[in-house]
């Protein structure tokens, strides 16, 4: 079991208990007048505690959006009565959404360990492997920053119930992904819309400048930002063509390759923590939690 597909099954594993507690909080959203981002900046706000949350802050995960988005909805939070606004656009919880939220996290989390499929031994041994993992990956910080994992760390369950530990273990390796993400890229001297455009070339998911811009259109920024992100990929030897029908060169098709296989080696450092016979069985428990979480899934 090599470590990219051990992980491949951990996220498979992961997206298998959504079911489970994502409608409560869907419930809690609509009946509190929040959009599903909405609800999600609560639980970011309880990450940074004691520091406010702020656009700059939320665009060191991810910079690809612009703060002006950002702004847009936490002030809608705020206006719906959950967060408190300072000046220099600093935001916190209100201390009875703050309870709320906390309550929320619990009420999920109870949902989770009623759904459960393992045997209680499996569960806490698959638990104990994954917390391993992401102790690892916190004490293990790409070349830059592992801002990400530290603060999705903040939120850590107890270790019984199992699979709600499990979870948010998942979610800590999901944040030292963009960690070594951002530790691969940043480097090599793009800004991140330049990065974005780079990659739904390499990816193949736009051909020109309109085709970008559509795709992107969620991030906040004009067209000309856009523009300018191809014009600079150009002038670095990256692009071949008119913004029409753009096309990656050798030089940019291996640039943004050596980017993944730069992140892939960061975020993979810590799993040695495992020797091979434990990753063969917390992929065989992985197996079995993904497969007994689908059959019993509402609706399903």
């Amino acid at each position: 079991m090599d470590n990219p597909d051990l992980w491949d099954l951990t996220r498979a594993a992961h997206r298998a208990i959504i079911p489970f507690y994502a409608p409560a909080f869907d419930r809690y959203a609509t009946e509190h007048g929040l959009t599903p981002r909405g609800l999600g900046w609560l639980f970011a706000a309880l990450t940074f505690e004691p520091e406010t949350i702020t656009p700059n802050r939320l665009r060191v995960r991810n910079p690809y959006t612009a703060a002006d988005i950002y702004l847009k909805e936490l002030e809608a939070v705020a206006g719906a009565g959950f967060f408190v606004e300072a000046p220099q656009y600093e935001f916190s919880l209100a201390p009875s959404a703050r309870a709320e939220t906390l309550r929320l996290i619990a009420d999920g989390r109870a949902l989770m360990a009623q759904a459960d499929p393992l045997p209680p031994a499996d569960s806490i041994r698959l638990a104990a492997l994954s917390g391993r993992l992401a102790r690892a990956a916190l004490e293990t910080p790409p070349m830059l920053e592992n801002w990400s994992i530290r603060l999705s760390y903040r939120i850590m369950p107890e270790a019984e119930p199992p699979l709600p530990y499990f979870e948010q273990a998942v979610s800590c390796l999901h944040a030292y992904r963009d960690d070594a993400h951002l530790a691969a890229w940043k480097p090599g001297g793009l800004d991140a819309p330049a990065l974005e455009t780079l990659t739904l070339l390499w990816l193949g998911e736009a051909n020109s400048l309109e085709a970008v811009c559509e795709k992107l259109k969620g991030r906040g920024h004009p067209p000309q930002v856009y523009a300018g992100a191809l014009a600079g990929l150009r002038k670095r030897g990256f692009l071949k063509e008119p913004d029409s029908g753009p096309r990656l060169t050798e030089s940019g098709k291996s640039f943004r390759e050596k980017i993944e296989q730069d992140t892939d080696r960061y975020f993979f450092a810590p799993w040695s923590c495992l020797n091979d016979a434990e990753k063969i069985e917390m992929a065989e428990l992985l197996t079995r939690l993904r497969d007994g979480l689908i059959s019993r899934t509402p609706g399903g």
